[in-house]
């Protein structure tokens, strides 16, 4: 259930991405929606096979751009009591810290509960099954 949930804010951050994406009407806008989400272009402009990478583990290699700014979409859209007054530097930091963690083996129980306290803001916190959800929001953006 947990990652039907996630799959659907993934799928609607897709097409919102696309939807804010570079579209200097030449195109018509379900064109430009279809092709920015066919490239994975993220609302910066970059391209998908631009990387960052990470601040934590030097084994953990790098983090697709592209991704990183889905989970960015995705993590305002879904959890907007959590997003609030929040610069997009503070809500990369959930996945980058998370993808460390993982990259290093720790469980996903303890990741989901540091997950709960990266995502905290302004008093509110995540659920355990926010805390799941934005888990598996997370997963698909740390390397492999």
């Amino acid at each position: 259930m947990n990652r039907t949930i996630a799959a659907t804010i993934l799928a609607g951050t897709l097409i919102a991405t696309g939807a804010c994406g570079n579209n200097d009407g030449d195109e018509e806008t379900n064109n430009g929606v279809a092709t920015s989400i066919q490239n994975m272009t993220p609302p910066t402009g970059r391209a998908t096979n631009e990387e960052t990478s990470t601040s934590g583990s030097a084994d953990l290699g790098t983090l697709d751009q592209a991704k990183l700014a889905s989970f960015v979409v995705a993590f305002r859209t879904g959890y907007s009591e959590l997003a609030e007054d929040r610069d997009d530097e503070s809500i990369e930091a959930i996945v980058l810290q998370s993808c460390d963690a993982i990259g290093a083996g720790t469980d996903e129980e303890q990741v989901t509960e540091e997950i709960r306290r990266l995502a905290a803001h302004h008093r509110n916190e995540p659920t355990q099954d926010q805390a799941e959800q934005i888990y598996d929001l997370i997963t698909p953006a740390c390397p492999s």
